[in-house]
């Protein structure tokens, strides 16, 4: 009886000092983030452009084309100043990391591009289940040569979160389907611009 009561001690000591670890790794992640932030914001305003984005996101080891870093301050601008804060840095971060993560996972061959079949793999894993014509339609708008590469992929799923977030606008009962006019479809048209 007293040994499982030590044992039981020992497990939660254990819990606690993994989970003090955790917390400091995230405080360490965020203050190295915070670094690149500052670093990349020349002219102090707390916020960072597009180009700025790009040197920061290279801080961090992530190369990315200024039209994709443009895509990327869109979709997590949510004060539309053409620019991320620093809380708005944080969750465009993460959102990268995630899904370099989840390109580098599907990526069997690791040639750096993901083909038609790896796509379809890598769009379920992000919760889309779209039936093979709408996957060549998006390997043909997003990529080069029926491949993407992990660039073209990150704007790809920052096209879709941002489609998914406007589709949602008018999705008012949330069973996937909307009934547009001619001036609801040129407002989508427009929110996705």
């Amino acid at each position: 009886m007293y040994n499982q009561y030590q044992q039981q001690q020992m497990m939660q000591q254990q819990q606690q000092m993994m989970q003090q670890q955790r917390m400091l790794q995230e405080q360490q992640r965020q203050q190295k983030l915070l670094q690149y932030f500052n670093f990349v914001d020349k002219d102090k305003s707390g916020t960072i452009e597009k180009e700025e984005l790009a040197l920061a996101l290279k801080q961090g080891g992530m190369v990315f084309s200024y039209e994709t870093c443009g895509l990327l301050v869109k979709l997590f601008d949510s004060e539309k100043k053409n620019g991320v804060n620093i809380t708005e840095f944080y969750q465009l971060y993460n959102f990268v990391v995630n899904m370099r993560n989840s390109f580098l996972q599907v990526d069997q061959d690791k040639s750096g591009t993901i083909d038609a079949n790896e796509l379809a793999v890598a769009l379920k894993y992000s919760g889309y289940n779209f039936p093979n014509n709408v996957i060549l339609m998006l390997i043909n708008k997003f990529g080069k040569n029926n491949q993407i590469k992990i660039d073209d992929w990150i704007s790809l799923c920052t096209f879709l979160q941002h489609s998914r977030a406007v589709f949602m606008i008018y999705d008012n009962d949330r069973d996937g389907k909307v009934s547009l006019d001619f001036n609801a479809f040129l407002s989508i048209s427009a929110l996705l611009k």
